[in-house]
């Protein structure tokens, strides 16, 4: 009864992961949601281990790059891969910013001239939002507003 429950699991596993990887924990929390007993679950999840089909090397390299992608800092995407559960540390997150020829400064430039469009900057609340963007997306409060200076003077000399 184990074994074919088990297979089951494993089979939805397979299932999941023909379309896209998945972390170790998502997978866990998937069978959990269909109240697949913790035996079974184990099972499972060591078939596709020892099939080298879950593959968290790839799972974290395409989170950081969708990450990176929409403008997070190094810290934030961290942080969001640990309250994953999945183990990243900075240095292979930065090597990948570096595969890609990404800086954080980059990224605040990229986001502060997508908000602003090429239009000036009309009054301190407009800043002020321009910040807290930037900020909700993990960066420094000085990087973003000794960039923001840059484009503004930009803005002011065009």
């Amino acid at each position: 009864m184990t074994e074919k429950n088990s297979n089951k699991a494993f089979l939805y596993l397979i299932k999941l992961l023909s379309s896209r990887d998945y972390s170790e924990h998502k997978l866990r929390e998937k069978l959990r949601t269909r109240q697949y007993p913790e035996n079974e679950i184990e099972d499972a999840i060591k078939m596709v281990k020892d099939k080298n089909y879950l593959r968290e090397d790839v799972y974290s390299e395409a989170r950081i790059k969708a990450f990176m992608n929409k403008g997070y800092s190094q810290d934030f995407i961290r942080q969001k891969l640990n309250a994953e559960r999945v183990k990243v540390e900075i240095p292979f997150i930065d090597s990948i910013y570096n595969e890609y020829h990404h800086s954080e400064d980059d990224q605040i430039k990229r986001l502060l001239e997508k908000k602003l469009r090429g239009k000036p900057i009309i009054d301190y609340n407009h800043e002020t939002k321009l910040i807290r963007f930037v900020l909700s997306k993990g960066h420094d409060l000085s990087a973003t507003k000794k960039i923001l200076k840059q484009i503004k003077d930009e803005l002011a000399t065009s």
